[in-house]
């Protein structure tokens, strides 16, 4: 044996080994939300989803408990009166109406802001201990010191699953902003983000083309929350490690198309290469909210599944079907 070595050694700062009781208790305080809100261009009820988390935040003194989320997941009391927060989130238990949930409360606070994308709506502790005992609030404070290389986590409800976690490395710290590699998918917007166990972001959205997601940086929103000020947001100077063009669709582009495509979402599912009985699924599992839900679901699937999801193959496809002028307008064929 080399005598340089010992049997364990502590090889980071000393905080390289977490607790899993912290880490327990951090899962358990992440939800899943979801709202149906009318679309102001067709007039047709629409899923909203996204994730959030329990906390408790001190604003000019004063301690509130509630749920961060984005505040494009929740962008007004109406739409937070409405919302389904679900804590411990199963689908099949959602299904099976076997499903608890927890009643947001603006009306005790609701706190919001555009160019930073939270929320914070008030809940009654109360409710959430009858419901959901053993849910701790994470504490909402200043995050410690972090630049780029160190490891994030983020825990999610990505497109409606239950929990998912997912980690890597940060990119760079851009108040009011910190950019990470780490992956997020549609319902991930709200998560908490974490930095060995401390919360550091609000998870908010990121950027195909530049290869990066974002959350908004703590210490910005308790800045909001408390004097109103902020770091205004600025473009990020940020690209892609190869310097080659990236080709891959944007959702929202997808999510525009997917009004323009009611008549025909069917056929063009099939000519982008799902399969009829992934078809049929989205059908049935997206009924009630109308037929651009549908749509939208069926080029989501298309996106996740296909090993080449550019807007090249989806233009080819829409040309297949006639129309040239929606490949023209959102693949710029």
């Amino acid at each position: 044996m080399d005598p340089r070595e010992s049997p364990e050694v502590l090889i980071s700062d000393g905080d390289g080994l977490l607790s899993m009781n912290t880490l327990i208790e951090r899962s358990k305080a992440v939800c899943y939300i979801q709202v149906i809100v009318k679309d102001p261009m067709t007039n047709t009820d629409r899923l909203r989803r996204g994730s959030g988390f329990y906390s408790t935040v001190l604003i000019n003194q004063i301690e509130y408990l509630g749920i961060f989320t984005n505040n494009h997941v929740l962008s007004n009391e109406i739409e937070a009166q409405q919302a389904e927060v679900i804590f411990d989130y199963d689908k099949s238990s959602y299904v099976n109406e076997q499903v608890k949930t927890v009643s947001l409360r603006p009306d005790l606070i609701f706190k919001t802001n555009k160019d930073l994308d939270y929320s914070f709506i008030g809940v009654q502790k109360e409710n959430i201990e009858a419901l959901h005992p053993g849910v701790n609030p994470i504490q909402f404070k200043p995050e410690p010191k972090i630049s780029g290389g160190d490891e994030v986590f983020i825990l999610q409800h990505p497109k409606g699953r239950p929990q998912e976690f997912s980690h890597d490395k940060i990119m760079t710290v851009m108040p009011p902003f910190v950019l990470y590699k780490a992956d997020t998918e549609t319902g991930s917007s709200g998560a908490p983000v974490f930095y060995k166990l401390n919360l550091v972001a609000i998870h908010q959205k990121g950027s195909e083309e530049q290869q990066y997601n974002k959350g908004v940086l703590c210490s910005e929103v308790l800045s909001h929350l408390n004097t109103g000020k902020y770091t205004k947001p600025t473009a990020f100077p940020i690209q892609d490690s190869q310097g080659e063009e990236i080709d891959k669709v944007s959702e929202g582009d997808l999510e525009e198309l997917a009004k323009e495509i009611i008549p025909i979402w069917r056929h063009l599912g099939r000519k982008l290469g799902l399969d009829n009985s992934r078809i049929e699924e989205i059908s049935k599992d997206y009924a009630n909210l109308g037929i651009r839900e549908q749509a939208f679901q069926m080029l989501l699937s298309w996106k996740e599944s296909s090993p080449n999801p550019s807007y090249g193959v989806l233009g080819n496809a829409l040309i297949i079907l006639g129309k040239r002028n929606l490949a023209q307008r959102y693949c710029h064929m």
